[in-house]
This record gives structure tokens, C-alpha cells and sequence, in this order.
């Protein structure tokens, strides 16, 4: 009998699902993507889901331990069952595990996308001998993942930590989940693009555009990203109040919780120093005193 001695990791985002395959240390073997919004369908998705998991799986089923899969939405982790995905349509009360598990023929685990993540940091990453974990997922929306103790805190409907929908302004912008002012709402990836676009049709100027080819439609994160580090005063300005506004959210977390570390990761946070200086910034502002005392 073969040993078990691989897994397979599944990142469903609002833009790309990520996979990989990797060994009981957390080491990647191999890895794949596709984008999540090249499939109209709920139906196709999964489809897809299922072949490329199959594909990297490969001759290597009878090694395979589990598959793990990390959803950005609210899910009911001891069913599988994803009760909705705020910035993917068409997922609601959906049996993910039992889907998954039937086509592949493994054990499979499905839970909130920053939970796992903030499991993954507990036991190889930032957060290694820490018992009480926040981690932050900054990509199309805000997730969050709570380490209390030790353990995941999961709340009574097994949906604990949303806290990208903390508000942190009464009458801010709508967000998907239906509220209004939520912190998804302010540093998202879609609505600093929207935001970033309106600003410039106003006529504020940047660099952004010339290096999207000229063409609002070509801007993303990644674009404005660049800009901010060819020196582009509008681009650091635009992390900034994103950090800003990350740093005000977190610093009520902060104040309830009182984590020894927070983790931040996802697609936004790679913009560096500029968003985490302003983050920084504020919190020190902001916190009471001795929940920033290690």
C-alpha cells in the first residue's frame, strides 16, 4: 500500500482558482491556475475544478491524503457546504465537499479561504508558535481568519470572521454582501481599480493609464502597483488611503481580540511598503496602548 504523503490545495478566488500539489510539509510539487470568471456557469466552474484537480492529482491518487479547499465566502466547514460566496454569483447553499469528494474519490475539507490560510501560517509561516492569530486576505474582497488558543474560532453558523465587512463608514459605499461602508468596500481589488478610474476621468493625473496602454479597461492592482513604484504621487496616494483605511478596520480587531501577530496576505498586500507603512501608521495612531506591546 502506497504512503500517504501528498495533498492537494485548492485556492478558489473571486479572480483565479489556484491549486497545487504539495508534500506533508508544505513543500509545492507542482502548481496550476485558471480564472474563475472564464466560466459563466456554477456548473462549469466545478467542471473545471474537478478536471484540473484530476490532471494534477495524476498517477498519484494512492498517495493522495486529502484534498483541502479554501473558499472566500461563509461555508459550513463540518458539511462542506458553502451557504455563499459574496463576490461569486450563483454560490449559494452549495455541497462543495460532497461534489468533490464523489468526483475525486478522496477525503476533502472545505473551509473559508483566510481560515486555511491562517492555518497554513500557524504551521509553516508567519504566525509559527503563535495561539492567537488574525489573518487578513486582501484580493477582490477582505477575508479574515481568527486563531483563538490555538484552534480556528468558526462561531456558532460555523461563518465566523468576516471581518471584511466590519463598516467603518455609515454611509459609505455599497458593498455585495448588501450592507453599506464595509472595509471590502474601501480596499477590495475591484473598487480601488473603480475608484482609481473615476478619479483619473476627472481629471487627476498619473502615469496609470499610460501604462495600461491608454485603456481604463487595462487597469488592475498590478498596473497601479507599477505606477506607485516609478514614484506616481496619485498611485501612493491610492495605497495609502487604502492603508489607511485597512489600519482603522484593524485597529478595532485589535482592540476586541488582542492577537499576538496579524498576517496579512493576498494579491493587494503585495504592494509593499506603502500600503504597510500607512497600515502601520495608523494603527500606532489609533490602538490602545497596551494591546501594541509585545
Amino acid at each position: 500500500m502506497s504512503k500517504k504523503d501528498r495533498v492537494i490545495g485548492i485556492d478558489f478566488g473571486a479572480t483565479f482558482i489556484k491549486l497545487a500539489k504539495l508534500d506533508l510539509k508544505g513543500k509545492m510539487i507542482e502548481k496550476r491556475s485558471f480564472k474563475t470568471k472564464a466560466f459563466t456557469s456554477r456548473d462549469g466552474l466545478i467542471k473545471e475544478i474537478l478536471k484540473e484537480t484530476q490532471s494534477l492529482i495524476g498517477k498519484d491518487k494512492s498517495r493522495v491524503l486529502g484534498v483541502g479547499v479554501g473558499v472566500p465566502g461563509q461555508v459550513d466547514y463540518k458539511k462542506g457546504l458553502i451557504y455563499n460566496l459574496t463576490n461569486v454569483k450563483g454560490w449559494k447553499r452549495v455541497p462543495l465537499k460532497a461534489i468533490l469528494k464523489k468526483g475525486l474519490g478522496l477525503p476533502v475539507y472545505v473551509d473559508n479561504d483566510a481560515n486555511v490560510a491562517a492555518l497554513g501560517e500557524a504551521e509553516w509561516g508567519a504566525a509559527v508558535n503563535c495561539r492567537n492569530i488574525i489573518c487578513i486576505t486582501l484580493g477582490s474582497g477582505v477575508g479574515g481568519g481568527i486563531i483563538i488558543d490555538g484552534k480556528v474560532y468558526h462561531g456558532r453558523s460555523y461563518s465566523a470572521g468576516e471581518i471584511g465587512h466590519i463598516c467603518i463608514e455609515r454611509e459609505g459605499p455599497s458593498c455585495n454582501c448588501g450592507g453599506r461602508g464595509c472595509i471590502e468596500a474601501f480596499v477590495g481589488n475591484t473598487y480601488i481599480v473603480r475608484e482609481v478610474v473615476k478619479r483619473l476621468k476627472k481629471g487627476k493625473r498619473s502615469i496609470i493609464l499610460k501604462l495600461a496602454g491608454g485603456k481604463y479597461s487595462n487597469i488592475t492592482p498590478k498596473v497601479i502597483d507599477e505606477a506607485s513604484r516609478k514614484g506616481d504621487s496619485f498611485a501612493k496616494g491610492i495605497w495609502k488611503e487604502a492603508g489607511s483605511n485597512i489600519g482603522i478596520f484593524l485597529t478595532s480587531v485589535i482592540n476586541i481580540l488582542n492577537p499576538e501577530i496579524i498576517v496579512i496576505g493576498g494579491g493587494v498586500s503585495k504592494t509593499g511598503r506603502v500600503l504597510f507603512d500607512a497600515i502601520r501608521k495608523t494603527i500606532d495612531e489609533r490602538a490602545i496602548d497596551i494591546f501594541l506591546k509585545g
